[in-house]
């Protein structure tokens, strides 16, 4: 998402923005990005910077850490950043940092239900749709 410097004044403007989800190349540990990234910002003057303030859109699907089955999560996050305005090009480009939050903000481990009980160490059973036939010691 690029946006002109000399287009934000005092007022916020605002800009929407679908991005296809592959073209960021953000898959990766088990996290595949599906459908679009549909960010929708607003940008302003404040002083001596240019402030955004970002609400991104995104879908996912993922492994479950406990259980191995696929999770397809939707995602919602809120954000905001600030520009020095005497620092910037004539263009401002918030590809780089709508991508970073939404890679920090994504969960270190996915569960498909909060309460989900794995499988079973000894024989393999998903312990969320059959009971263990393993000898309890």
């Amino acid at each position: 998402m690029k946006i002109a410097v000399r287009e934000i004044s005092d007022e916020k403007v605002r800009i929407q923005e679908n991005i296809p989800a592959s073209a960021w190349e953000m898959d990766g540990n088990g996290i595949v990005f599906v459908d679009s990234i549909n960010i929708d910002c607003e940008c302003f003057r404040a002083g001596p910077e240019i402030m955004v303030e970002a609400k991104v859109a995104t879908q996912s699907e993922s492994i479950c850490s406990r259980c191995l089955k696929t999770v397809r999560q939707s995602n919602l996050q809120d954000f905001k950043c600030s520009y020095p305005i005497d620092s910037q090009e004539a263009i401002l480009d918030l590809d780089k940092d709508i991508r970073e939050e939404i890679l920090l903000d994504f969960p270190m481990r996915v569960l498909c239900v909060s309460d989900c009980k794995g499988i079973c160490p000894g024989c393999g059973v998903d312990l969320n749709s059959q009971s263990c036939k393993c000898e309890k010691k």
